[in-house]
């Protein structure tokens, strides 16, 4: 059962929304993602879906609402004339789910409406619900199989998480603090669904699951093969025997939880270890790949064990009525709400995590809004364009991602910016020998090559000449002056954290004043003037006559006009290597002597009187 329509008018600052949701090639349902601005409908959208789905499961359960039980039924939505748009006088809200051959309407009425002005609106859908009384001043219907509608429930996982969702961190003293949730199961009745609707925290009853996860992955016995599904899938059996030949088929509950943690951790090493009975923290934690112990998942952060738990409770939801959905996540079926989705992520769990998270559920309907654009990006690529629906608020019209593809490149600028630093500070931190860090690959190596033959060997000894940035058979990434401005600015800003001595060693084009800021120094290679043919870059230190015809391969270019144009490119590493390599001549670096080594001579002085 999936929602198909949805037909909404004059509700909150929903004027009219009428929209239909697909399915994709196979018959699994498209991920929805509502955006807009704040007060567009996007919360109000999502509670009418939530109080259609309640009315069905009041059909055939009886612990759905609070006092239920007792002879009455409360709505879960309260239907009232507060939602109806200004000046409208009346509001209509229909719903329609349908699976492969049924349909499981919902009306929600307020006010006075004639219901044959909307035969022509609504086409032929919601039949089962469109003789409403018209003079009835509130009227809340839903039609359905109730047999389907219990297998739907009982089976799938079905569930709404509110903006308001959280986690109690580890260190909270519940003693302290009123700390009852807004939407608990402790105000629930017992009945047959046991599985609320609206999941405010799921920390505390996901892990006495867990507890049965990691015990079915350790049970004695095994499972049996009855029979394949029209599916394909193998229908399986459980004989508590003394074989454990098969016990491996009870591990993928355990890995697929393990999948989900991997996930949000980033870590792909990670997994949950079993404490004994009498631990701190309670018996499951978590081993991360470098080794380090998390005591529990109350120690995860707020983001992390959000995240976590938002997915572990989709699969306890389909796992309490099939313990085989945990096995094979790809059977899990149901639909899922989630508002704000992005709380409480880091971008990279937006744009990378996230949309993995909602593809290894392929047969769950996720109805999410967001005001995240990397997230709605992130789901583009993994789904494609044909694969999601982003619906913007308060029209339901149906948009791409197109107007937010400049968030991606910010987003991938900064991943740069990260790792360029993150390298950087490994950089820094792997010795304490003063580091010399210049422009490019071709630069450390005229410069050992030309201390080598220069005699100056102990220098060698004192110092670290490397890049910024890193070179590899695409070329150098993260090199050139401009890195080197940010290496420094980093360095800069973080000099308590990184006390070593640092030269940034610019070459002659560049216009570099000499600058001394704590442990980092600033110098330009000055411009030697009798190479007259290359005047940029450290090679300008070499002689003329080195720059032979054979490393500028010349060749001829076309225009679109015919046009015949000679392009000359000058083989910069093929150039060094023969200088460095193969020829070794001390007097081909003689300028490098005059120009270049008091530069390092005085930084190594500086170092020794700081």
């Amino acid at each position: 059962m999936y929602l198909r329509e949805c037909f909404i008018e004059n509700v909150g600052p929903i004027n009219s929304l009428d929209v239909s949701l697909s399915l994709n090639t196979i018959g699994n349902p498209k991920p929805i993602i509502l955006v807009g601005k704040n007060g567009t409908g996007k919360t109000i959208f999502l509670a009418y879906i939530l109080d259609a789905l309640a009315e069905l499961a009041k059909k055939t359960f009886r612990d759905v609402v609070v006092g239920q039980q007792i002879g009455h039924s409360p709505f879960f939505k309260v239907t009232s004339g507060g939602d109806t748009r200004s000046l409208s006088g009346s509001s209509l809200s229909l719903l329609e789910f349908s699976d492969a051959n049924s349909q499981f309407c919902y009306v929600e009425k307020v006010g006075q409406i004639d219901p044959q002005i909307y035969v022509t609106k609504l086409q032929g859908r919601f039949q089962s619900v469109q003789s409403w009384p018209e003079n009835e001043q509130f009227h809340k219907v839903v039609t359905g199989d109730e047999k389907k509608i219990e297998t739907f429930f009982q089976s799938g996982a079905v569930c709404f998480f509110p903006s308001s969702r959280h986690e109690r961190p580890h260190w909270l003293n519940l003693r302290a603090i009123d700390d009852q949730p807004l939407f608990g199961k402790n105000q629930r009745m017992s009945g047959v669904l046991g599985k609320p609707l609206i999941i405010e925290r799921a920390a505390e009853d996901n892990r006495q699951w867990l507890m049965d996860v990691l015990l079915d992955s350790l049970v004695d016995g095994h499972f049996v093969a009855e029979k394949i599904t029209p599916e394909g899938n193998t229908q399986l059996q459980w004989q508590a025997l003394s074989n454990l030949s098969d016990k491996w088929l009870l591990k993928f509950g355990r890995k697929n939880v393990e999948l989900l943690l991997r996930s949000v951790l980033e870590d792909e090493s990670a997994e949950m270890v079993l404490n004994y009975r009498n631990a701190l923290h309670g018996r499951v934690a978590i081993r991360l790949g470098n080794g380090v112990l998390v005591p529990s998942l109350m120690h995860l952060s707020a983001g992390q064990a959000l995240l976590f738990n938002l997915f572990a409770t989709i699969i306890r939801y389909a796992d309490r009525g099939d313990i085989q959905k945990s096995i094979h996540l790809h059977e899990i079926n149901g639909i899922v709400l989630i508002d704000e989705i992005d709380a409480h992520l880091h971008t990279d769990l937006q744009y990378e995590v996230l949309p993995k998270l909602v593809k290894l559920f392929p047969k769950v309907q996720f109805i999410i809004t967001s005001h995240a654009p990397l997230f709605l990006l992130g789901m583009e690529r993994e789904f494609g364009t044909d694969g999601i629906q982003i619906l913007e608020m308060p029209t339901g019209r149906k948009i791409s991602t197109e107007r937010f593809e400049e968030f991606l490149k910010s987003f991938e600028y900064y991943c740069q910016t990260r790792s360029f630093e993150d390298a950087l500070e490994q950089q820094v931190l792997k010795t304490s020998k003063p580091l010399i860090l210049t422009e490019g690959q071709t630069d450390v190596l005229y410069i050992q090559t030309a201390l080598e033959l220069l005699g100056y060997t102990e220098l060698l000894e004192q110092l670290e000449i490397d890049e910024v940035g890193k070179s590899g058979k695409e070329g150098v990434k993260g090199g050139g002056h401009t890195n080197l401005d940010a290496a420094r600015k980093f360095l800069e800003n973080n000099q308590t954290r990184f006390p070593r001595r640092v030269l940034f060693l610019y070459d002659c084009d560049t216009k570099k004043e000499p600058e001394d800021v704590g442990s980092l120094s600033i110098r330009r290679i000055p411009q030697n003037t009798q190479n007259t043919k290359v005047t940029k870059g450290i090679e300008n230190l070499l002689p003329i006559e080195l720059f032979k015809e054979e490393f500028y391969p010349k060749r001829i270019k076309t225009t679109e006009y015919g046009e015949e144009q000679t392009i000359s490119n000058f083989l910069k590493p093929q150039f060094c290597e023969w200088v460095c390599q193969e020829r070794q001549e001390r007097n081909d670096f003689l300028r490098f002597e005059a120009l270049l080594v008091p530069i390092i001579q005085e930084f190594l002085s500086l170092e020794t009187t700081i």
